[in-house]
C-alpha cells in the first residue's frame, strides 16, 4: 500500500499534467457510472413503465388479454390476446421452435435475455452508418415483455422513448429468463405473438390458414408463418404468396445454417408446397382497427382509476377484460365499403386531374412531410444533422411502397420516393354517431389500416363551412328570426392580420338572403355579415358548448370556417343540431367487466340543451333545406337518397379539405377527404369540394344500410313536426336581388327571358362552393 501511495506522490510531483488528467478522466468515469446507476435505480422503480416483479412474470402465465365487443356482443379482437386454447410446449413442432429461433432470436439458447451482439449490430448500423435496421436487436423475452406489458407514450419524444423502452424491456427480459426456462419463454411467445390476418398466437394462425393445430403443421407451413412475423400485411401466405415463399425460402435456410436441418431436409422444405388451407373466423380479426384503438387508449385512461382486490390498477393487456363498446359491426361494414369506393374513385380521378402535375402543389409540402416522417424524426432525435438525413433520404435500398387497397410496390426505392409515394393518395375519415344516444356506431379512420395508421376521425383540419351552422346556431339563440335579411355585398371589415374583405366562392354579389337561404347556399358574404350582427363571441360560446376544444379566436373569419377541428368533434356538434339542440360528449364504451363478470365501468352521459326547442327545430329546418335545395343537394338528385335528411357541406381554402356531415333521424354521420397535407389537393373546385369529395361517403353509406333490411329502421323515419310558429318563420324569399336589377326586370317585359343574364333573374343561385 506505502509503495502505492509513493507512486501517486511521484506522479503528482514529476508528472502533474498527467496525474490532474488521470484524476479528472476517473471522477468523470465515476460520475458516469454514479449516473447511469441511478438512470437504471429509475427504472427498476418503475419511472418509465411498469416493472412486474419475478412473481408477476409468472403469474402472466395465465394471462389471455381484454377482448372487445361490439354493441351485439360481436368479437372486435383482442389486446395482445392469444388464442383461449393455450399450445403447451410439448404441441408445438420441433421445426416450428427451431425456425423461430434461427430467424428471430439465433442465440436465444445463449444468453440470458439480451443479445448484446444483436444490440451492437443495431447500433452500429442505425447510429453510426445510418442505415435502417429491421432486425431492432430484441430477443424473443424482450419482444414477450413488449407484448405482454406495452408501450405507453412516456412524453420524452420517439426515439427518447424507444430507448427507455428497451432498456426496461431488458431489464425485465433478464429478470424473466431469471425465473422462467426457456422452453416456457417460447411457448408464450408463440401464444401471444400477432400472425398475418390480425390473428393473435399460432393455434388461431395455424387454424386460419391451414385448418390444422400446430402439433400438425408441416415444416414449410411452420416456416412460413415465421416468416410472416417480419411483417404480418406485406408477408401474408394469403395476400402476398411471393414475399411469404421468398421469406419462408430464407428461413429454411437459416435453419440450415443453424444446424436444425441437414442437407437433405432443406432442399425437401424448398421442394415442398404450402398447401394453404385457409379459413376465416370472424371473431379472430381485429376489425374496424382505427376505433379499436381508440378503444385501447381510452380503456387505458379508464382503467387507471380503478384498482383490482390487490391495490394495483386494472391492465388491459393481461386481466381478461370484456370491453363492451357501442360500435355496430353492420354498420361498420356499410361505412368501410362507402368509404373504400369512395376513395377508389376519387383517387382516379385525382391522377387523372394531375395529369403530369406532382399532387403536392408545392415543395414546401414535400419538404414538411419528410420532417413529419419518422424515419426524420428519428435521425433527429439522434442527433444527425440535415446534411447527413438528406443523404439518406436521397440513398436508393430495396423497400416497398404500400398502396391503399392494393399490391405494395417493390423495387429499389430511396426514402424520398416513398414519403412523395404516400403524399400522392387522398385521405378519407369518417364517423357515425346515433344522436338520440350520442354513441358512435361507426368508425372509419382511413380507407386502409395497413397504409396508414394515422386516424382521420381524430385529425384536426379547417372545418370550412361546415362551421357556417355554429354562426346561425348563435343568432337563433340571440333571437334572430330565418328570415332575417343579410347583404349580399362586399364590405371590408378590419381583422388581426388587417383589412379582409370575404366574397363567395362564385363570385357573385349583391342583393340579400334570407338567413336560412344564406345557410342554404353557403353564401359567405352573409355569413360574415350575420357573424358581425351578433358578435363572434356567441359563436365560440355555442361552438364550445357543442364540444370544440381547440382554438377559436373570436374574429370574424371564424364564420368562414378557419377554425380547426375534427370529425370526432364536429360529428357530435352535427348530433346535437338533429337532437333539438341536446348535446352530449359521443362515447364508444358502454361497459367494462373483468374476469369474474364483475361490471367495473359502465358509462353514464350527461345532456346540455345548447339550443332551446324552437331556434333547434329552425335550424334544423335551415340544414334539411341545404339538402332539399342548397350546396348538398346531390344527395337527391345524383344518388337517390329521399329519406329526410339534413346536413353540411364544407370546403376550405384552396379545396385542401372537403367535408359534408349530415344526418337522419336516427344517424348523424360525418366525412372528410383532403390530402395528407393542405399542399396536397385539387386545382379545381368543382373537383375538390365537399359535395364532391366528401359527401358520396355519407350518400353510399345510407344507400348500403336501406338496401339491409336488418339496419333500415336505423335510420329512423322523420323529424319532429314542426310547430306552426317554426313553419311560418321561413315564410319569406331566399334571395332578393338588387334594386337596381329588380328595375331592369320591370323595363324589360319585352325582353324574351332567355336575353337576360342568369343573376338576373329572381331565380335563386345555387351553387356547390360551400
Amino acid at each position: 500500500m506505502n509503495k502505492f501511495y509513493d507512486r501517486l506522490r511521484y506522479w503528482r510531483r514529476e508528472r502533474p499534467k498527467t496525474f490532474f488528467a488521470a484524476a479528472g478522466l476517473s471522477l468523470l468515469a465515476t460520475g458516469s457510472l454514479l449516473a447511469v446507476g441511478m438512470f437504471l435505480l429509475l427504472v427498476n422503480l418503475g419511472a418509465f413503465g411498469e416493472m412486474p416483479s419475478r412473481q408477476a412474470l409468472l403469474d402472466y402465465r395465465n394471462d389471455v388479454g381484454s377482448e372487445v365487443y361490439d354493441a351485439n356482443g360481436l368479437s372486435l379482437g383482442r389486446f395482445y390476446a392469444q388464442d383461449r386454447t393455450v399450445t403447451e410446449y410439448e404441441e408445438l413442432p420441433q421445426h416450428l421452435i427451431d425456425a423461430l429461433v434461427a430467424t428471430e432470436d439465433s442465440r436465444f439458447y445463449n444468453h440470458h435475455g439480451i443479445d448484446w451482439t444483436a444490440y451492437g449490430r443495431v447500433l452500429w448500423k442505425t447510429l453510426l452508418q445510418g442505415e435502417d435496421d429491421q432486425g431492432g436487436g430484441s430477443t424473443l423475452s424482450q419482444q414477450l415483455i413488449k407484448n405482454a406489458y406495452g408501450r405507453s407514450e412516456l412524453g420524452y419524444g420517439y426515439q427518447t422513448d424507444l430507448v427507455l423502452h428497451k432498456v426496461r424491456e431488458g431489464i425485465l427480459a433478464r429478470r424473466l429468463e431469471s425465473v422462467m426456462p426457456k422452453e416456457e419463454v417460447i411457448k408464450r411467445y408463440l401464444n401471444t405473438v400477432s400472425f398475418p390476418g390480425n390473428t393473435f398466437g399460432i393455434a388461431a394462425a395455424a387454424e386460419r390458414y391451414f385448418q390444422k393445430p400446430p402439433s400438425r403443421l408441416s415444416l414449410r407451413q411452420s416456416a412460413s408463418l415465421v416468416a410472416s412475423l417480419k411483417g404480418t400485411s406485406s408477408y401474408d401466405p394469403l395476400r402476398a404468396p411471393e414475399r411469404n415463399a421468398a421469406r419462408t425460402d430464407l428461413v429454411l435456410r437459416l435453419m440450415a445454417r443453424a444446424g436444425y436441418l441437414t442437407a437433405e431436409e432443406l432442399e425437401a422444405g424448398l421442394q415442398d408446397s404450402l398447401r394453404l388451407n385457409y379459413h376465416r373466423k370472424a371473431q379472430e380479426e381485429v376489425l374496424a382497427p382505427h376505433f379499436v384503438q381508440a378503444v385501447r387508449r381510452e380503456a387505458l385512461r379508464l382503467m387507471a382509476d380503478v384498482d383490482r382486490p390487490d391495490g394495483n390498477s386494472y391492465n388491459i393487456y393481461s386481466d381478461n377484460l370484456r370491453i363492451y363498446t357501442t360500435l355496430d359491426l353492420r354498420l361498420q361494414e356499410h361505412a368501410e365499403a362507402a368509404v373504400v369506393r369512395q376513395m377508389d374513385e376519387l383517387q382516379r380521378d385525382f391522377v387523372r386531374h394531375l395529369g403530369r402535375r406532382d399532387a403536392w402543389e408545392t415543395e414546401a409540402s414535400l419538404r414538411g412531410a419528410v420532417r413529419n416522417s419518422e424515419r426524420y424524426r428519428a435521425a433527429r432525435a439522434a442527433g444527425l444533422d440535415s446534411t447527413a438525413i438528406m443523404a439518406d433520404f436521397t440513398t436508393p435500398r430495396s423497400m416497398e411502397l404500400l398502396v391503399p387497397n392494393g399490391e405494395p410496390l417493390e423495387g429499389e426505392f430511396t426514402p424520398l420516393d416513398s414519403v412523395a409515394h404516400s403524399l400522392t393518395f387522398l385521405r378519407a375519415g369518417f364517423l357515425v354517431i346515433d344522436q338520440l344516444e350520442g354513441a358512435v356506431r361507426a368508425w372509419v379512420g382511413g380507407s386502409d389500416y395497413d397504409f396508414s395508421r394515422y386516424d382521420h376521425v381524430l385529425s384536426r383540419r379547417q372545418t370550412g363551412s361546415t362551421f357556417k351552422p355554429f354562426v346561425y346556431a348563435a343568432a337563433l339563440r340571440e333571437g334572430f328570426d330565418p328570415c332575417y335579411r343579410l347583404s349580399n355585398a362586399l364590405r371590408t371589415y378590419a381583422d388581426e392580420e388587417g383589412p379582409w374583405t370575404p366574397h363567395n366562392s362564385d363570385w357573385n354579389h349583391g342583393g340579400t338572403y334570407s338567413m336560412h337561404g344564406a345557410l342554404t347556399h353557403s353564401i359567405n358574404v352573409a355569413a360574415v355579415r350575420m357573424i358581425m350582427e351578433t358578435t363572434p363571441e356567441p359563436v365560440v360560446e355555442i361552438a364550445r358548448q357543442l364540444g370544440l376544444t381547440g382554438e377559436i379566436r373570436p374574429i370574424p373569419s371564424i364564420a368562414l370556417g378557419t377554425v380547426e377541428s375534427s370529425l370526432y368533434e364536429m360529428t357530435a356538434a352535427y348530433a346535437a343540431f338533429a337532437n333539438d339542440g341536446r348535446y352530449t360528449a359521443p362515447w364508444y364504451i358502454s361497459r367494462i367487466e373483468n374476469a369474474a363478470g364483475e361490471v367495473i365501468y359502465r358509462h353514464e352521459s350527461e345532456w346540455t340543451t345548447v339550443l332551446e326547442p324552437e331556434p333547434a327545430a329552425e335550424l334544423r329546418t335551415m340544414l334539411r333545406r341545404v339538402v332539399e335545395r342548397g350546396t348538398a343537394s346531390r344527395l337527391r338528385w345524383q344518388y337517390g337518397v329521399l329519406r329526410p335528411s339534413i346536413g353540411k357541406t364544407g370546403t376550405t381554402q384552396n379545396m385542401a379539405d372537403g367535408w359534408f356531415i349530415g344526418s337522419t333521424p336516427g344517424l348523424t354521420g360525418g366525412a372528410w377527404v383532403g390530402g395528407e397535407n393542405t399542399g396536397v389537393r385539387f386545382r379545381s373546385g368543382d373537383m375538390g369540394n365537399g359535395a364532391r369529395s366528401a359527401l358520396p361517403i355519407w350518400a353510399y353509406f345510407l344507400q348500403n344500410v336501406e338496401k339491409d333490411e336488418s339496419l333500415a329502421t336505423t335510420l329512423g323515419v322523420d323529424f319532429p313536426e314542426l310547430s306552426q310558429e317554426v313553419k311560418e318563420s321561413f315564410y319569406c324569399a331566399e334571395y332578393i336581388p338588387p334594386v337596381e336589377i329588380v328595375d331592369q326586370l320591370e323595363d324589360a317585359e319585352d325582353i324574351p327571358e332567355t336575353t337576360l343574364p342568369v343573376r338576373e333573374t329572381a331565380t335563386l343561385p345555387v351553387g356547390e362552393g360551400g
